[in-house]
């Protein structure tokens, strides 16, 4: 039987969020290149960890769903959760995570884009 310790998960873990991290500073680069938001390399790190935290207090934890809430963290700016269309969506208890950003997503493509 393989027996895993706390601390050799922790740095599993590290490891995993590092990963994650470096895979979602790239991707912004490409997506948003020429915006303020990931210009900065410390403040685009600092915004993608903010940004996972704070999905994470609204219930958002799969990492597509983590990466489309960075894209609207992105693209409507660090605060996007505190616009009246992003609070609306996010403090409705009726929605799981994968449910606010399906309805964050839509309401940012067809409402806001149009």
């Amino acid at each position: 039987m393989l027996l895993i310790r706390a601390e050799q998960l922790k740095v599993f873990q590290v490891s995993q969020l590092q990963r994650f991290e470096d895979t979602m500073a790239s991707h912004l680069k490409r997506r948003f290149a020429g915006r303020p938001a990931v210009e900065d390399e410390a403040r685009l790190r600092a915004m993608i960890r903010e940004g996972r935290e704070l999905a994470r207090q609204f219930g958002v934890v799969h990492g597509p769903d983590v990466r489309i809430f960075l894209e609207l963290t992105a693209e409507h700016g660090p605060d996007f959760h505190l616009l009246p269309w992003a609070t609306k969506i996010l403090s409705d208890t009726t929605l799981s995570g994968a449910g606010k950003i399906e309805s964050l997503d839509r309401y940012s493509l067809f409402v806001l884009r149009r």
